[in-house]
Order: structure tokens, then sequence, then C-alpha cells
């Protein structure tokens, strides 16, 4: 999981964003379970950030971030899921699941279009 001080900018790419903060217990629990299933979902495309609000209260500001840990599945700009606290590892791993499949039924939207012309 790559720490990082500002949200990524990305345009079409599926991550996780989880927001931490230094004095958070629960925060440990959720980035060790991150941590455990990144590898699976890292061969699948998926990329971890974590960003941490202690060090960064104008991002907390900005995001409206009032609680840690926070944990969003982005697809570009798009919120996919969200959870806040720490949350089971079968949790994470249904948000991933649907972060995967986000955007594939508008690919086959634009597929049907695209054949009929």
């Amino acid at each position: 999981m790559k720490n990082i001080k500002t949200p990524p900018d990305s345009k079409d790419d599926k991550y996780v964003l989880i927001f931490t903060s230094n004095h958070c217990p629960y925060c440990k629990k959720m980035e060790k379970t991150l941590k455990q299933i990144e590898k699976n979902y890292t061969q699948k495309g998926i990329e971890f950030f974590n960003l941490n609000i202690s060090n960064n209260p104008d991002v907390a500001d900005k995001f409206n971030i009032r609680s840690t840990p926070q944990t969003f599945f982005m697809h570009g700009k798009r919120v996919v899921g969200n959870e806040m606290g720490a949350v089971s590892t079968r949790a994470v791993e249904m948000q991933l699941d649907d972060l995967l499949k986000s955007g594939e039924l508008l690919k086959r939207i634009a597929g049907l279009f695209k054949k009929k012309r």
C-alpha cells in the first residue's frame, strides 16, 4: 500500500483509498486487513493508497473526512463503494469485487450501440 499526501489524480484507474490517522487503533486494524488481501487484487489491476489525515488536515477538510478509518473504492473520480470503520475481510472483498465489475455494464451498452451502426 502506497502512502500518499493527496488523493490520486486518476481518470479511469480502479483503486482503494483509505483515510487514516495516527491516534486511531481501528486504522491499524483496517490497514492490516487491506494489506492481507492487497496482493490478490493488485494482480487484478487495483491499486491501494493510504492517506494519513493527521499529516494532511487540509485534505481531511476538503473531502469531509470526520472519522477514521474511512475507505473508498474508486473507479477514476467515481466512488463505487465505501466503508466506515474497521470492517471484516469479507466486507472489503465484496466491495473490491464490485469495483472490479465497475464500468462493465457501460461497456456492454456502448458495445450494443456500436454493433447497430
